[in-house]
């Protein structure tokens, strides 16, 4: 829900990947790309 704070084009990519990344640890688990 707060992932779209990273990119407002993730918003489109969590439509599936909203709970692989919540079930990560509660944390956006988003590509290497995006936090280097």
């Amino acid at each position: 829900a707060q992932i779209k704070l990273l990119n407002p084009n993730v918003e489109l990519n969590l439509s599936g990947l909203d709970e692989e990344k919540e079930v990560r640890d509660g944390q956006i688990a988003s590509p290497p790309d995006s936090d280097n």
